[in-house]
């Protein structure tokens, strides 16, 4: 077996047991799996990186393991709030002439007085902070 298939073995014991309501003691799982300790460890800790299942230090017949549980993903809403003011202020994006407006051309950005004016403003508002 390779480290994926391990993993992916682990993951399926540890998703129907916690489905159940049983638990999965990590030191019981190698033998069920036929794997040693070395590689079924080094697996699990990947699972628990990628936040896949939970490990949680316990005794069990009087030596310390660990009881994994599978990690139920929850869905939660993102909520974006995008502010389009400060862009809007820019009068390229209400000028009449920004179909036809470019370099070279009788409305140019380089020669406009409204374009001109808002980025003089802008510097000083900045340079006053």
């Amino acid at each position: 077996m390779n480290t994926k298939e391990i993993e992916e073995a682990i993951l399926k014991i540890v998703k129907e047991a916690t489905k159940k309501g049983e638990e999965v003691i990590q030191s019981t799982l190698w033998q069920r799996l036929g794997i040693d300790n070395r590689e079924g460890t080094r697996a699990v800790i990947n699972l628990v990186r990628r936040g896949l299942i939970k490990r949680e230090s316990v005794v069990y017949k009087g030596r310390k393991t660990y009881k994994l549980t599978y990690v139920t993903r929850k869905k939660m809403k993102l909520k974006l709030v995008v502010n389009l003011n400060p862009v809007m202020r820019i009068p390229c994006f209400t000028c009449r002439f920004l179909s036809r407006c470019s370099e070279g051309n009788f409305y140019n950005p380089q020669k406009c007085v409204m374009l001109t004016s808002f980025l003089r403003e802008e510097v000083s508002k900045r340079r006053r902070k």
